[in-house]
Protein backbone atom coordinates (compact mmCIF):
# COMPACT_ATOMS: atom_id res chain seq x y z
CA UNK A 1 0.00 0.00 0.00
CA UNK A 2 2.61 2.82 1.32
CA UNK A 3 4.77 1.65 -1.79
CA UNK A 4 1.90 1.82 -4.47
CA UNK A 5 1.37 5.09 -3.05
CA UNK A 6 4.99 6.08 -2.41
CA UNK A 7 5.90 5.53 -6.36
CA UNK A 8 2.78 7.31 -7.88
CA UNK A 9 3.60 10.46 -5.55
CA UNK A 10 7.29 10.32 -6.75
CA UNK A 11 6.08 9.68 -10.73
CA UNK A 12 3.78 13.03 -10.24
CA UNK A 13 6.82 14.79 -9.64
CA UNK A 14 8.87 13.92 -12.55
CA UNK A 15 9.53 16.62 -15.23
CA UNK A 16 7.37 16.16 -17.78
CA UNK A 17 8.16 16.77 -21.03
CA UNK A 18 5.72 19.98 -21.30
CA UNK A 19 4.95 22.80 -18.48
CA UNK A 20 2.53 20.96 -16.33
CA UNK A 21 0.92 21.79 -12.93
CA UNK A 22 0.71 18.88 -10.46
CA UNK A 23 -1.29 19.38 -7.41
CA UNK A 24 -0.47 16.26 -4.67
CA UNK A 25 -3.69 16.12 -1.95
CA UNK A 26 -5.12 13.71 0.56
CA UNK A 27 -6.98 12.83 3.57
CA UNK A 28 -6.63 10.42 6.36
CA UNK A 29 -9.86 9.68 8.77
CA UNK A 30 -9.72 7.48 11.94
CA UNK A 31 -13.22 6.91 13.52
CA UNK A 32 -14.13 4.34 16.68
CA UNK A 33 -17.56 2.88 16.83
CA UNK A 34 -20.15 1.41 18.76
CA UNK A 35 -23.19 -0.86 17.56
CA UNK A 36 -25.22 -2.46 19.87
CA UNK A 37 -22.45 -2.94 22.43
CA UNK A 38 -19.73 -3.91 19.66
CA UNK A 39 -17.07 -1.74 19.10
CA UNK A 40 -14.45 -1.32 16.06
CA UNK A 41 -12.20 1.31 14.35
CA UNK A 42 -11.65 2.32 11.08
CA UNK A 43 -9.07 4.19 8.59
CA UNK A 44 -10.23 5.90 5.27
CA UNK A 45 -7.49 7.12 3.37
CA UNK A 46 -7.42 8.87 0.17
CA UNK A 47 -4.51 10.27 -1.99
CA UNK A 48 -5.14 12.58 -5.03
CA UNK A 49 -2.73 13.59 -7.58
CA UNK A 50 -3.85 16.03 -10.24
CA UNK A 51 -2.30 17.30 -13.32
CA UNK A 52 -3.11 20.30 -15.84
CA UNK A 53 -2.07 21.82 -18.53
CA UNK A 54 -3.07 23.57 -22.03
CA UNK A 55 -2.55 22.68 -25.21
CA UNK A 56 -1.26 24.75 -28.33
CA UNK A 57 -4.74 25.63 -29.45
CA UNK A 58 -6.20 26.68 -25.96
CA UNK A 59 -7.93 23.50 -25.15
CA UNK A 60 -7.26 22.79 -20.95
CA UNK A 61 -6.93 19.27 -20.34
CA UNK A 62 -6.25 17.74 -16.41
CA UNK A 63 -6.47 14.65 -15.28
CA UNK A 64 -6.75 13.40 -11.95
CA UNK A 65 -5.59 9.57 -9.96
CA UNK A 66 -7.03 8.38 -6.73
CA UNK A 67 -5.79 5.94 -4.85
CA UNK A 68 -8.46 5.10 -1.79
CA UNK A 69 -7.99 2.35 0.90
CA UNK A 70 -10.10 1.27 3.65
CA UNK A 71 -9.33 -0.88 6.61
CA UNK A 72 -10.47 -2.49 10.06
CA UNK A 73 -7.98 -0.84 12.70
CA UNK A 74 -8.24 -3.42 14.84
CA UNK A 75 -7.68 -6.18 12.41
CA UNK A 76 -5.41 -7.36 9.75
CA UNK A 77 -8.46 -7.18 7.14
CA UNK A 78 -7.40 -4.53 4.36
CA UNK A 79 -8.85 -3.35 1.22
CA UNK A 80 -5.51 -2.89 -0.67
CA UNK A 81 -5.24 1.06 -2.78
CA UNK A 82 -7.17 0.91 -6.00
CA UNK A 83 -8.33 3.80 -8.86
CA UNK A 84 -11.18 5.74 -7.33
CA UNK A 85 -12.99 7.60 -9.91
CA UNK A 86 -10.32 8.53 -11.79
CA UNK A 87 -10.34 10.61 -15.54
CA UNK A 88 -8.82 12.84 -17.95
CA UNK A 89 -11.23 16.19 -18.72
CA UNK A 90 -11.05 17.53 -21.55
CA UNK A 91 -12.51 21.59 -22.11
CA UNK A 92 -12.78 24.10 -24.77
CA UNK A 93 -15.29 25.69 -26.04
CA UNK A 94 -17.94 22.62 -26.32
CA UNK A 95 -18.02 22.41 -22.63
CA UNK A 96 -16.01 19.69 -20.85
CA UNK A 97 -15.75 16.33 -21.76
CA UNK A 98 -14.69 13.51 -18.70
CA UNK A 99 -13.22 10.36 -20.16
CA UNK A 100 -12.23 7.48 -17.54
CA UNK A 101 -14.32 6.35 -14.10
CA UNK A 102 -16.35 9.31 -13.65
CA UNK A 103 -19.97 10.50 -12.37
CA UNK A 104 -22.90 9.12 -14.48
CA UNK A 105 -26.15 11.78 -15.00
CA UNK A 106 -27.91 11.02 -12.28
CA UNK A 107 -25.01 10.58 -9.95
CA UNK A 108 -23.97 13.83 -10.59
CA UNK A 109 -26.58 15.81 -9.04
CA UNK A 110 -27.77 13.28 -6.15
CA UNK A 111 -26.66 12.62 -2.49
CA UNK A 112 -27.50 16.15 -1.63
CA UNK A 113 -28.21 15.22 1.95
CA UNK A 114 -25.03 12.57 2.33
CA UNK A 115 -23.49 15.01 4.84
CA UNK A 116 -20.96 12.20 6.18
CA UNK A 117 -20.63 8.18 5.80
CA UNK A 118 -22.95 7.53 8.80
CA UNK A 119 -26.03 8.63 6.97
CA UNK A 120 -25.49 6.92 4.12
CA UNK A 121 -27.09 3.63 4.78
CA UNK A 122 -29.34 2.59 2.38
CA UNK A 123 -28.43 5.03 0.09
CA UNK A 124 -29.30 4.22 -3.36
CA UNK A 125 -26.35 5.15 -5.89
CA UNK A 126 -26.31 5.22 -9.91
CA UNK A 127 -23.45 3.59 -11.64
CA UNK A 128 -20.28 5.39 -12.78
CA UNK A 129 -20.38 6.38 -16.56
CA UNK A 130 -17.06 6.47 -18.81
CA UNK A 131 -18.05 9.35 -20.26
CA UNK A 132 -19.35 12.85 -18.51
CA UNK A 133 -20.55 15.75 -21.26
CA UNK A 134 -21.17 19.03 -19.69
CA UNK A 135 -22.46 21.03 -22.25
CA UNK A 136 -21.38 25.04 -22.27
CA UNK A 137 -23.56 27.60 -20.41
CA UNK A 138 -26.26 29.06 -22.69
CA UNK A 139 -28.39 30.56 -20.14
CA UNK A 140 -26.98 31.92 -17.02
CA UNK A 141 -26.90 28.91 -13.93
CA UNK A 142 -28.29 26.52 -16.24
CA UNK A 143 -25.99 22.83 -16.48
CA UNK A 144 -27.16 20.29 -18.30
CA UNK A 145 -24.66 17.19 -18.24
CA UNK A 146 -25.20 14.41 -20.87
CA UNK A 147 -22.97 10.80 -19.90
CA UNK A 148 -22.33 7.08 -21.29
CA UNK A 149 -21.34 4.00 -20.79
CA UNK A 150 -21.15 1.09 -22.77
CA UNK A 151 -21.86 -2.26 -22.77
CA UNK A 152 -18.93 -3.96 -22.17
CA UNK A 153 -17.10 -5.45 -19.15
CA UNK A 154 -14.92 -3.48 -17.41
CA UNK A 155 -14.69 -0.51 -14.93
CA UNK A 156 -18.36 0.91 -16.72
CA UNK A 157 -19.71 -1.88 -18.05
CA UNK A 158 -22.40 -4.69 -17.52
CA UNK A 159 -24.74 -3.01 -14.87
CA UNK A 160 -23.49 0.52 -15.72
CA UNK A 161 -24.94 0.61 -19.59
CA UNK A 162 -26.42 3.73 -19.71
CA UNK A 163 -27.35 6.93 -21.51
CA UNK A 164 -28.19 10.10 -19.42
CA UNK A 165 -29.19 13.44 -18.79
CA UNK A 166 -28.92 15.64 -15.81
CA UNK A 167 -30.37 19.69 -15.49
CA UNK A 168 -29.18 22.17 -12.74
CA UNK A 169 -29.87 25.49 -12.19
CA UNK A 170 -28.99 27.67 -9.40
CA UNK A 171 -30.55 31.16 -8.59
CA UNK A 172 -29.02 33.23 -5.76
CA UNK A 173 -29.28 30.58 -2.83
CA UNK A 174 -31.31 28.07 -4.56
CA UNK A 175 -30.31 24.94 -6.83
CA UNK A 176 -32.53 23.12 -7.98
CA UNK A 177 -31.65 19.14 -10.37
CA UNK A 178 -33.45 16.54 -12.38
CA UNK A 179 -31.92 13.55 -13.99
CA UNK A 180 -32.04 10.35 -15.55
CA UNK A 181 -30.19 7.39 -16.58
CA UNK A 182 -32.22 4.92 -19.18
CA UNK A 183 -30.19 2.07 -18.63
CA UNK A 184 -29.73 -0.64 -21.51
CA UNK A 185 -31.28 -3.37 -19.49
CA UNK A 186 -34.86 -1.39 -20.24
CA UNK A 187 -34.89 0.44 -16.40
CA UNK A 188 -33.79 3.83 -15.78
CA UNK A 189 -32.74 5.63 -12.45
CA UNK A 190 -34.55 9.49 -12.10
CA UNK A 191 -33.23 12.13 -9.25
CA UNK A 192 -34.93 15.36 -8.15
CA UNK A 193 -33.61 17.66 -5.79
CA UNK A 194 -33.72 20.96 -3.98
CA UNK A 195 -31.02 23.27 -2.28
CA UNK A 196 -31.19 26.21 -0.05
CA UNK A 197 -27.59 27.58 0.86
CA UNK A 198 -27.58 31.13 2.98
CA UNK A 199 -25.98 32.80 5.66
CA UNK A 200 -24.10 29.01 6.49
CA UNK A 201 -27.42 27.47 6.28
CA UNK A 202 -28.23 24.31 4.11
CA UNK A 203 -31.55 22.56 3.69
CA UNK A 204 -32.11 19.66 0.93
CA UNK A 205 -34.77 16.91 -0.23
CA UNK A 206 -34.21 14.94 -2.31
CA UNK A 207 -36.20 12.40 -4.52
CA UNK A 208 -34.41 9.10 -5.99
CA UNK A 209 -36.41 6.16 -7.94
CA UNK A 210 -34.65 3.20 -9.31
CA UNK A 211 -36.91 0.49 -10.83
CA UNK A 212 -34.22 -1.88 -11.20
CA UNK A 213 -31.69 -1.63 -7.99
CA UNK A 214 -31.00 -5.36 -8.07
CA UNK A 215 -30.37 -5.84 -11.82
CA UNK A 216 -33.83 -8.04 -12.20
CA UNK A 217 -35.26 -5.76 -13.50
CA UNK A 218 -38.55 -6.89 -10.87
CA UNK A 219 -37.73 -4.60 -7.93
CA UNK A 220 -38.78 -0.70 -7.99
CA UNK A 221 -36.94 1.14 -5.20
CA UNK A 222 -38.25 5.08 -4.16
CA UNK A 223 -35.86 7.05 -1.81
CA UNK A 224 -37.03 9.89 -0.09
CA UNK A 225 -34.17 12.23 1.77
CA UNK A 226 -34.52 15.40 4.07
CA UNK A 227 -31.12 17.09 5.73
CA UNK A 228 -30.09 20.22 7.49
CA UNK A 229 -26.73 21.62 7.99
CA UNK A 230 -25.04 24.27 9.49
CA UNK A 231 -21.83 26.22 9.87
CA UNK A 232 -21.05 28.79 12.60
CA UNK A 233 -17.28 29.02 12.85
CA UNK A 234 -15.38 26.48 13.28
CA UNK A 235 -18.47 24.03 14.31
CA UNK A 236 -20.71 22.25 11.55
CA UNK A 237 -23.82 20.08 13.14
CA UNK A 238 -26.21 18.31 10.78
CA UNK A 239 -29.44 16.55 10.74
CA UNK A 240 -30.96 14.03 8.25
CA UNK A 241 -33.11 11.18 7.26
CA UNK A 242 -33.36 8.79 4.36
CA UNK A 243 -36.21 6.71 3.47
CA UNK A 244 -36.25 3.31 1.24
CA UNK A 245 -38.73 1.62 0.46
CA UNK A 246 -40.13 -1.19 -2.31
CA UNK A 247 -42.57 1.01 -4.57
CA UNK A 248 -44.50 -2.18 -6.07
CA UNK A 249 -45.33 -3.48 -2.22
CA UNK A 250 -45.19 -0.04 -0.48
CA UNK A 251 -43.11 -1.77 2.58
CA UNK A 252 -40.38 0.70 4.06
CA UNK A 253 -36.79 -1.38 4.16
CA UNK A 254 -34.72 1.55 5.72
CA UNK A 255 -35.41 4.33 7.77
CA UNK A 256 -31.86 5.78 8.67
CA UNK A 257 -31.88 8.93 10.64
CA UNK A 258 -28.51 11.05 11.59
CA UNK A 259 -27.15 13.66 13.55
CA UNK A 260 -23.49 14.88 14.18
CA UNK A 261 -21.45 17.63 14.69
CA UNK A 262 -17.86 18.32 12.99
CA UNK A 263 -15.21 20.91 15.14
CA UNK A 264 -12.37 22.74 12.32
CA UNK A 265 -9.15 22.44 14.63
CA UNK A 266 -7.19 23.78 12.13
CA UNK A 267 -4.30 23.14 10.21
CA UNK A 268 -6.47 20.63 7.77
CA UNK A 269 -7.61 18.77 11.30
CA UNK A 270 -11.19 18.42 11.89
CA UNK A 271 -13.02 16.31 15.11
CA UNK A 272 -16.43 14.85 14.84
CA UNK A 273 -18.98 13.01 16.78
CA UNK A 274 -21.82 11.36 15.00
CA UNK A 275 -24.91 9.15 15.57
CA UNK A 276 -27.29 7.04 13.53
CA UNK A 277 -30.33 4.84 13.52
CA UNK A 278 -32.31 2.55 11.02
CA UNK A 279 -35.88 2.36 12.65
CA UNK A 280 -36.14 -0.64 10.06
CA UNK A 281 -33.07 -2.30 11.47
CA UNK A 282 -32.25 -3.90 14.50
CA UNK A 283 -29.40 -3.36 16.49
CA UNK A 284 -28.32 -0.92 14.21
CA UNK A 285 -28.35 2.60 16.65
CA UNK A 286 -24.70 3.34 16.11
CA UNK A 287 -22.12 6.20 17.52
CA UNK A 288 -18.73 7.15 15.92
CA UNK A 289 -16.23 9.65 17.21
CA UNK A 290 -13.09 10.32 15.16
CA UNK A 291 -10.80 12.74 13.16
CA UNK A 292 -10.08 14.02 9.96
CA UNK A 293 -6.87 15.11 8.36
CA UNK A 294 -7.22 16.62 5.24
CA UNK A 295 -3.95 18.08 3.22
Amino acid sequence: MKKIIAAAVATAFVAPAFAADVTVSGSFEWSYQETAGASSSDVDNVVSIKGSSETANGLTVSADINLTSNEAADSSTTNDAHDGSSSITIAGPFGSVDLGDTASAADAVNAINEFHVVTGAGATTAPDAAILWTLPAAVDGLTVMLSNSPDSTGENGDAGAHTGIALKYTAGPVTVAYAKNDNDDGSAITSASAKLVMNGLTVGVESTEDDDEDGTATAAIDQRSVGVKYTMGDMTVFAANMETKDADAGTVSNDVTGYGLHYNLGGGLTAFVENSTDDKVTDSDTTAIGVTYAF
